[in-house]
């Protein structure tokens, strides 16, 4: 069963956005290693939970190993690709376009190939790990799932401008779950995020 909650957005300030908006957000716990080992062995009972648990605490040093040296990790179920994980490389601070081109270096009148290489590295490169679901990953999490349950509704204060860290706390009240519609949010202005939703007072979807 997927839970989500439902929150009503007043806007952020700082991104000029008025009126309310409705988003909904997933409502999830975590799993830790040994419960992902039971799983792997209910799978395939040849997979004894400590050999799963093992392998699963060595992953994340044997696939940064892999990554760093140029490698895309790809996970299938069958022949299908479900996720890839890879090196992310982007240029700091966003692209460049004339006007940051002008401010790396002064007097620039144009991109091209001859200068195009001082200027990336005048701005920088940055490097992250990221992951990528494929589609089918999608279709196997819905071939699993049992369907969408509502838990709360949630009002959101809006987000203004203070001394560069604009936040609201909000506190939801159970709207009953299910497809119960009652039930609202009691907002708090203040500090902190909501504590159990992923996304705090500045969503504007």
């Amino acid at each position: 069963m997927f839970n989500y909650n439902i929150c009503i957005n007043n806007g952020v300030e700082a991104f000029g956005t008025e009126g309310k908006t409705i988003t909904v957000n997933e409502v999830v716990q975590t799993a830790d290693i040994k419960a992902l080992a039971r799983e792997i062995h209910h799978e395939n009972m040849l997979i004894p939970e400590q050999v799963a648990e093992s392998v699963l605490q060595n992953f994340a040093k044997a696939a940064a190993n892999l990554m760093a040296q140029g490698f895309a990790i790809q996970f299938k179920s069958g022949d299908d690709v479900l996720m890839r994980i890879y090196p992310d490389i982007h240029i700091k601070g966003g692209n460049i376009n004339l006007k940051r081109a002008q401010e790396l270096i002064p007097g620039t009148t144009e991109i091209t190939v001859e200068n195009a290489g001082e200027l990336v590295s005048r701005a920088g490169v940055s490097v992250r790990a990221y992951a990528e679901c494929e589609k089918k990953f999608t279709e196997l999490l819905m071939a699993e799932g049992s369907g969408l349950q509502r838990k709360d509704v949630i009002e959101k204060a809006r987000v203004m401008k203070t001394d560069g860290t604009g936040t609201a706390t909000v506190t939801p009240t159970p709207s009953g779950g299910g497809d119960n519609p009652g039930g609202t949010g009691t907002v708090t202005p203040g500090g902190g995020s909501n504590p159990g939703d992923d996304d705090d007072a500045g969503d504007t979807n």
